[in-house]
């Protein structure tokens, strides 16, 4: 039986007064989308709506733009949330659309240095000045634009209310697609990102005192995430990357497990170029699913970039789409709380597609093969997209010969061999 809540239940008319009483419920299922709920003074049951999974979407983030010749592409924000409402994913009382706020400045602080913030601020009107290299800003990678302070706020906003929701109680699940920008550092911008919306929010988890299992999924190693826990017992971050010496940002290395009290829980899974959906799965059954069970974590925190996806421009990785709905569908199976972030995907069609399987794993809906038709005006990069044929096509088929089965072996069982013992496996 689950934790005693509080709730005002609606008395039946055959029973009492049309009034209501307060009274005290143990939840039966959380994860059911009407949770069976026992009264305190009945022999009947009630059945009484309990929000499980937030999704969270505010449409002006929509609106900022790296620049046009930048593949960071927020477009894949809203097709997301166009082709979850397509289809029907937020149709339930389980199910829920919902806006946020931008974060204050002093939220930003448990990750940023004041010094970088400042720069961050200054630069919102789209003007360089001097100094503005040093904290990585005015780059191709990470240029500045107008709306650049309140893009960051809205991105840092998303997150920290995710994890609010999760340590409140009010939801068992939610995804912040706009989220996961994993590369940005305390004093600097780095790979597209500005603010690192991923560790203000297991920051929030540990406050409340929540052991986090981090699992990166980007084809781009989470250095930025790393580097914040690396010292830490209570946070396991877990990438599963493009080899660094193939990939930006060119870490994420098999002996990186951490330091001090954190030795053992800094995990990184480097896969070589064209790797592919039985290297994703025997990584799963071999590396991932372990670590998770000896871990004992309290919430699962998901980097959920679609850059791995087979077609991505700026990786080489061949990850399935079939295989990506399954590995989210084995996250949604550990049956715990769950916060994912989006990050990586320059592939619109990939990303979009991507994150509509893992909103649906995460409401526990299954989703058809055929795909809604395009809006009726894509605008921005959008207008340039073909829109995908299906849900599980993929833009190219078999790039490259994949590595041997010998390669994703040895590799498992160096992580396995570095990692396994300070977990007791």
């Amino acid at each position: 039986m689950g934790r005693p809540v509080r709730v005002r239940v609606p008395s039946p008319a055959q029973h009492m007064a049309p009034r209501e009483r307060e009274l005290t419920v143990a939840l039966l299922s959380s994860t059911a989308s009407w949770s069976r709920c026992l009264l305190a003074e009945r022999r009947f049951c009630y059945r009484i709506p309990i929000v499980c999974a937030v999704f969270l979407y505010n449409p002006e983030v929509v609106h900022f733009n790296y620049g046009v010749t930048h593949p960071f592409r927020l477009e894949r924000l809203w097709l997301t949330e166009y082709l979850c409402r397509r289809l029907g994913l937020f149709d339930g009382s389980q199910r829920v659309l919902r806006t946020f706020d931008p974060a204050d400045r002093s939220n930003l602080r448990v990750a940023h240095s004041s010094s970088y913030l400042d720069a961050l601020q200054g630069s919102s009107d789209g003007l360089m000045f001097p100094g503005l290299y040093r904290y990585g800003l005015g780059s191709g990678d990470n240029p500045i634009f107008p709306g650049l302070w309140d893009y960051v706020l809205h991105t840092a906003g998303g997150s920290l209310q995710g994890a609010e929701l999760i340590v409140s109680g009010e939801a068992r699940r939610v995804f912040h697609p706009g989220g996961g920008l994993h590369h940005a550092m305390p004093d600097r911008a780095s790979g597209f990102c500005y603010v690192n919306d991923v560790v203000l929010a297991i920051h929030r988890l540990l406050d409340a005192g929540k052991r986090v299992f981090y699992l990166d999924l980007d084809a781009h190693h989470g250095d930025g995430v790393q580097n914040a826990f690396y010292e830490r017992k209570d946070v396991l971050t877990l990438s599963v990357h493009q080899d660094g010496r193939t990939l930006f940002p060119g870490g994420g290395f098999v002996q990186e497990i951490g330091r001090g009290d954190g030795l053992g829980a800094s995990v990184n899974v480097p896969l070589m170029p064209h790797m592919s959906d039985a290297d994703y799965l025997r990584t799963w059954d071999e590396v991932i699913d372990p670590l998770f069970h000896a871990f004992g974590a309290d919430v699962v925190v998901t980097e959920l970039g679609a850059d791995a996806l087979a077609g991505d421009p700026l990786a080489n990785l061949e990850l399935g789409l079939r295989t990506w709905w399954e590995i989210m569908g084995r996250i949604a199976s550990w049956d715990i709380h769950w916060l994912a972030v989006g990050g990586g995907g320059y592939d619109l069609a990939n990303a979009m597609r991507a994150w509509t399987l893992a909103w649906a794993a995460m409401v526990g809906v299954d989703v058809p093969d055929e795909l809604p038709p395009a809006p009726d005006r894509l605008v921005g990069c959008a207008a340039d997209m073909s829109w995908p044929r299906d849900m599980w096509s993929s833009p190219v088929e078999g790039l490259a010969r994949r590595p041997s089965d010998e390669v994703i072996a040895e590799l498992i069982r160096q992580v396995r061999e570095q990692v396994f013992p300070y977990h007791g496996l």
